[in-house]
């Protein structure tokens, strides 16, 4: 929701100086719309996660933010697994990020990514 205010506000801003403000609002939509996802599974050890599986996702997002892999969207768990999604600028040098994050925890032989675009 944060983010929607945000760009809500350099809409208005960017509408009150544009000669076109149609053109400003399609480019800043198109923008938003295109950054890809990446969703990160880790398969847990059991149906529902222990508190060291919840530690290990808590460092896992910690490392993704300070390593500057992209933006943190979600994260929680499923049925017999953990998840991780993050917002990037380019998905083949963010998996091999992930990947190196992942192979530092232990996890990467047991995790599976999904990328999401548009």
């Amino acid at each position: 929701m944060k983010i929607k205010r945000i760009v809500l506000v350099l809409l208005l801003i960017g509408c009150a100086k544009s000669e076109k403000p149609a053109d400003l609002v399609r480019d800043v939509a198109s923008e938003v719309r295109t950054k890809p996802r990446i969703e990160v599974s880790v398969k847990l050890d059991q149906e529902e996660p222990s508190p060291a599986e919840i530690g290990l996702q808590r460092s896992i997002e910690e490392r993704i933010e300070r390593e500057n892999v992209g933006r943190l969207v979600s994260s929680g768990t499923r049925a017999g697994y953990l998840f991780i999604t993050v917002e990037v600028e380019q998905t083949a040098d963010s998996i091999e990020k992930l990947r190196n994050v992942l192979r530092s925890a232990g996890v990467l032989e047991r995790s599976s990514f999904k990328v999401f675009t548009g």
